[in-house]
């Protein structure tokens, strides 16, 4: 009697499929009546396409992917800054920086072995939208080496700081200073604004040096 068993062997190997049947006579060896089926090789598919996209610059034929609205630029130049509100803009000055700045009371004064530096900023309200924030929180001011500093609560006598926060409807604009305490020997070199508490994605920078 015969006794015939196929039996299915799928392989999967580079994405081509080998379909092999044995069958056994009872009889010799099983390779005798092996049958083997090798379908094309050809590719399933198009290859993905390769990625061009720089993370630096963006997709391919575009410009560069930055954050900041403009910069750096001098000081008494002005850069447009978005905020995260819609539609909100704001025209950022900096007029004037005091590299030396003298505490506006006796009692709060830097501590030993640091001074203040202060920037006199201008904010104006270019769009429709309503600013409203503390214009200090988004002040950074680094120096020729490289370090950073945030801004201080002290005032100074060369001009009026900010107050806290502001409310600047559309076309109005305020005018402050913002201070920052820094070591004796710090020389400024920049300093760095950004909306929203320093949120913003915009930031603008200016050479202070």
């Amino acid at each position: 009697m015969l006794l015939a068993v196929g039996v299915p062997l799928l392989l999967l190997s580079g994405g081509a499929a080998v379909a092999m049947v044995l069958t056994d006579t009872g009889g010799g060896p099983v390779a005798d009546g092996a049958t083997m089926v090798m379908p094309s090789r050809e590719p399933l598919g198009d290859p993905p396409a390769q990625d061009t996209t720089d993370p630096a610059t963006g997709p391919a034929g575009q410009g560069s992917v930055g954050q900041t609205g403009r910069g750096p630029v001098a000081v008494g130049e002005a850069v447009t800054l978005a905020g995260r509100t819609p539609g909100l803009q704001m025209t950022v000055t900096v007029n004037q920086l005091v590299a030396a700045a003298t505490p506006a009371s006796d009692l709060l004064k830097p501590k030993a072995g640091a001074k203040l530096v202060a920037v006199q900023v201008t904010i104006a309200n270019t769009s429709q939208a309503v600013y409203g924030d503390a214009p200090s929180n988004g002040a950074w001011l680094i120096d020729t080496q490289g370090r950073q500093y945030r801004s201080t609560v002290y005032a100074v006598r060369e001009g009026q700081s900010f107050g806290g926060s502001a409310t600047i409807n559309a076309g109005d604009s305020r005018m402050g200073m913002i201070v920052f305490e820094v070591p004796e020997g710090a020389v400024p070199a920049k300093f760095q604004f950004a909306l929203d508490s320093g949120f913003a994605e915009q930031k603008g920078e200016w050479t202070l040096s």
